[in-house]
C-alpha cells in the first residue's frame, strides 16, 4: 500500500493574483480567491504578503488547489507587470504610489493600494481630505470620489488615505467628446526627506 502524501500547510491572510491578462486582483482569503479563478492559468502569479509567489494547480479530483511557494517573486518582473497593468487598464489602478527602492515596500504598497482601491475593508480606517484650507474626512475612496466629482480646483486638494500617505487628484476623461465622463486618479505626494545639519 502506498503511502499518502502528507498534506502541505496553506498559508492564510489575503493574496495578490496577476492575472494571464495582466491584470490584478485582491483576494481576501484563499477560498475567495479558489472559488474566483476558473482554471489553472487565469493565475499568472500569486503573492502574499511575505512577497512568496504561487501557482494555482490540479489535485487529484482535478480541483484547483494553491500549488508549493515558488519563492520570492523577482521585483524588477513585479515593479514591470504592475507598471504594465497601469498603463492599459489606468482606471482600475487609481491610487498611483511613488516609486519604491525595494520589494517589500513594493508588496506592501500592492497590498494596500488594491485594497483601497476596490474597497475590500471598511476597516482599513479614514481618508483625510483637505479642500481649500478646509478638512473632512471620508470613509472610502468611492466617498473621496463622490466628494470631489465636478470639483473644477482640484489642484488645491490634497488627499490622505488611512496608510499616511498623500495623494493629489488628477481628472481623466474618458473621451473628450462625452464631457465629465472619466475617472479621478490620485499621485502621491512623494515625502521629502531632510537632510542632517551639518
Amino acid at each position: 500500500m502506498a503511502a499518502t502524501p502528507p498534506l502541505r500547510p496553506m498559508p492564510g491572510g489575503d493574496f495578490v493574483v496577476v492575472e494571464d491578462s495582466g491584470e490584478f486582483s485582491y483576494y481576501a482569503s484563499l477560498d475567495a480567491l479558489l472559488a474566483d479563478v476558473e482554471y489553472v492559468g487565469e493565475a499568472t502569479c500569486i503573492i502574499d504578503r511575505s512577497a512568496t509567489a504561487y501557482r494555482l494547480e490540479l489535485d487529484g479530483n482535478r480541483h484547483l488547489r494553491l500549488g508549493p511557494p515558488l519563492g520570492v517573486v523577482e521585483f524588477h518582473w513585479l515593479r514591470q507587470a504592475l507598471a504594465d497593468a497601469r498603463q492599459v487598464h489606468p482606471a482600475g489602478h487609481r491610487l498611483q504610489r511613488a516609486e519604491t527602492a525595494g520589494l517589500d515596500e513594493l508588496v506592501a504598497g500592492l497590498f494596500e493600494t488594491l485594497q483601497l482601491e476596490r474597497g475590500t475593508d471598511a476597516d482599513l480606517g479614514l481618508w483625510s481630505l483637505e479642500i481649500d484650507g478646509l478638512s473632512t474626512r471620508r470613509n472610502a475612496l468611492a466617498d473621496v470620489d463622490l466628494l470631489l466629482a465636478g470639483n473644477a480646483r482640484l489642484e488645491s486638494v490634497r488627499v490622505t488615505d488611512p496608510f499616511g500617505h498623500k495623494y493629489r487628484p488628477e481628472w481623466h476623461r474618458k473621451h473628450r467628446h462625452l464631457g465629465h465622463a472619466g475617472f479621478l486618479s490620485y499621485i502621491e505626494i512623494p515625502v521629502r526627506r531632510r537632510t542632517p545639519p551639518r
